[in-house]
C-alpha cells in the first residue's frame, strides 16, 4: 500500500516506542518470583516466532492472496516507493490478533515479553527492507548480502528468498535462490 512519508516512517517511531513502554512496565512491575531471565527469555522466543510468521507472511499472503498479492505486486514493480503497512493497522492485528490471546491463554506478563519480542522482529524486518531498498551499501558487508539476497527475490523468475531478515525459513522450506 503505498503510504505518505510520514505513514511510511511512523513504525520507526511507533515500534520503539512500545517496546519501550512494554520493557518498562515489566522493570516496574516485576515480581520478586519472575526473574528478569524469563521475560528476556520469552521475549527472544518471540524474536524468532517473528522470523517464521515474516516468511509465511511474505510467501503465502504477499504472494498468494488475490488483493494482497497486487498491493505487493506494486512494490515488485516500484520497490524504492514508500509501500507498506500503515502502523495503524500492524497495531491492530497485533494488539487484536496477538498480544490479547497471548494475554487470555497465558497472562499480561507472558504476552507482554512474547509481543516484546515480536515487535523487535518487526521493527528489524522494516529496518531492513528499508535499507535493502534505500540505502546504498559498500559491497562485501552484511547488509549488502541481504540487499543482494532480496534483490534476487525481487528480480528472480523462480518465486523465492522470501525472508528479509533471515534466510533461515528459505532453507528449511527450500525456498532459497
Amino acid at each position: 500500500m503505498q503510504l505518505s512519508k510520514s505513514g511510511y516512517y511512523a513504525d520507526f517511531v511507533v515500534y520503539p516506542a512500545l517496546i519501550t513502554g512494554l520493557v518498562a512496565f515489566e522493570a516496574w512491575e516485576m515480581k520478586p518470583w519472575r526473574p528478569p531471565l524469563a521475560f528476556l527469555t520469552l521475549c527472544l522466543v518471540g524474536i524468532l516466532s517473528w522470523t517464521l510468521f515474516e516468511y509465511l507472511l511474505h510467501r503465502f499472503l504477499l504472494h498468494e492472496v488475490p488483493i494482497l498479492e497486487e498491493m505487493h505486486e506494486a512494490h515488485h514493480a516500484n520497490p524504492t516507493a514508500l509501500n507498506g503497512t500503515p502502523s495503524w493497522l500492524s497495531l491492530t492485528v497485533g494488539v487484536l490478533g496477538i498480544l490479547l490471546p497471548l494475554w487470555w491463554a497465558f497472562g499480561f506478563e507472558d504476552a507482554s515479553a512474547l509481543t516484546t519480542g515480536l515487535m523487535i522482529g518487526y521493527l528489524a524486518y522494516v529496518t531492513v527492507h528499508h535499507i535493502c531498498h534505500h540505502w546504498h551499501l559498500k559491497p562485501g558487508s552484511w547488509l549488502y548480502g541481504l540487499k543482494h539476497r532480496h534483490a534476487r527475490h525481487h528480480f528472480s523468475k523462480k518465486p523465492g528468498n522470501f525472508g528479509v531478515t533471515t534466510n533461515f525459513w528459505d532453507f528449511v522450506f527450500q525456498t532459497r535462490l
